[in-house]
């Protein structure tokens, strides 16, 4: 079926800010200009700037002219597609596919599942793709580094819902759900002052630029800070060869192992710190990994499933809200395991 002149229009300021050629708070041309830009008439033009403001795409004021709208809204259509844009080589991604589909099932809804791998050009792409394609609702699993700030900025004022995950913080255009980091610090420096330790090591990333790493880092300090106990904090680099790093820092990071608590930022960076330094110092992790558990290593699980129900039911409160929305950050608190045998 042929668009009309209208629909035409309204695709094309649709697409130029998809694309980036617009971006929020910028002016586009006004009803007379757009008219001779596309050879149609005013009224043509008028019907489609109509369209576009009733969905909170365009603001028009006699005093400004028409703009691309700042404000960010929840989109109020019917959601049967809801996309997930992870990595799956992540040690605990499978599982939050897992508890994304349950909880997306349970909304008689289809999940979409767009594989980025951590990749930031994949997660813009794979984004801006799924948007074009009249998905509408994404829940996000960031990377970190290089994040396409702008870009999903601008898929929220198109009518995109969305949802991050863990890593990033996104601020106005989008909720948030991830674990309640300053809780899992207490948990790992309460447990480590049960057995005795009096000296605190936390091993985080440096480079990878991620918000849920600065929480951890951030209470790890305080916490330790309030209590007057002995701490220090080291970076290891993200991407880099981890192993080698901590066998060159040995002597300078790992000391009196009898006193000693090593708290690493997540389960992957806690199982190479055991395989290097052995099993005469505590090591902790965030994450609950079955690999951490079987070395032994007391970890903060991350509650998936509760996360997972958590996120979907974000994505229905932006779709009921609509204009109303403003973004929410919601903390979910995980538990401590271990394995004593």
């Amino acid at each position: 079926m042929t668009p009309s002149k209208t629909d035409a229009i309204q695709e094309k300021v649709f697409s130029a800010i998809l694309h980036g050629e617009y971006t929020p708070g910028d002016r586009i041309p006004g009803e007379r200009e757009m008219a001779e830009l596309t050879g149609t008439s005013r009224i043509t033009v008028r019907r489609a700037y109509a369209r576009l403001e009733e969905t909170g795409i365009l603001e028009r004021t006699r005093k400004l002219g028409t703009y691309i709208s700042t404000t960010p809204r929840g989109n109020t259509a019917d959601a049967n597609h809801i996309a997930l844009l992870t990595a799956v080589r992540d040690p605990f991604a499978l599982e939050f596919i897992c508890a994304m589909e349950k909880a997306v099932n349970r909304e008689g809804a289809l999940l979409v599942l767009r594989i980025t791998e951590g990749d930031s050009r994949k997660e813009e792409a794979a984004a801006l793709e799924l948007v074009s394609n009249e998905v509408r609702n994404l829940v996000v699993w960031p990377h970190g580094k290089d994040f396409a700030y702008d870009t999903f900025a601008r898929l929220r004022i198109l009518g995109a819902n969305m949802v991050f995950f863990d890593r990033i913080l996104p601020g106005k255009f989008a909720d948030y759900i991830g674990l309640d980091n300053f809780h899992a610090l207490e948990l790992l420096v309460k447990n480590a002052l049960s057995k005795g330790k009096k000296e605190f090591l936390m091993i985080s990333h440096k480079g990878l630029g991620a918000d849920s790493d600065r929480q951890r880092e951030e209470a790890f300090v305080e916490l330790c800070t309030k209590q007057f106990l002995p701490h220090r904090l080291v970076r290891v680099p993200w991407g880099g060869d981890i192993p080698k790093t901590l066998q060159r820092n040995r002597k300078n990071w790992f000391t009196m192992p009898k006193r000693q608590a090593v708290i690493c930022v997540n389960d992957e960076i806690a199982l190479q710190v055991k395989t290097v330094i052995g099993d005469g110092r505590q090591v902790y992790g965030i994450d609950g990994l079955p690999e951490a558990l079987a070395k032994r290593i007391p970890t903060v699980c991350q509650p998936m499933e509760l996360m997972a129900r958590k996120a979907v039911q974000l994505l229905s409160d932006q779709r009921e809200k609509g204009a109303e929305w403003h973004a929410q950050e919601v903390f979910c608190k995980g538990k401590i395991s271990t394995i004593n045998k």
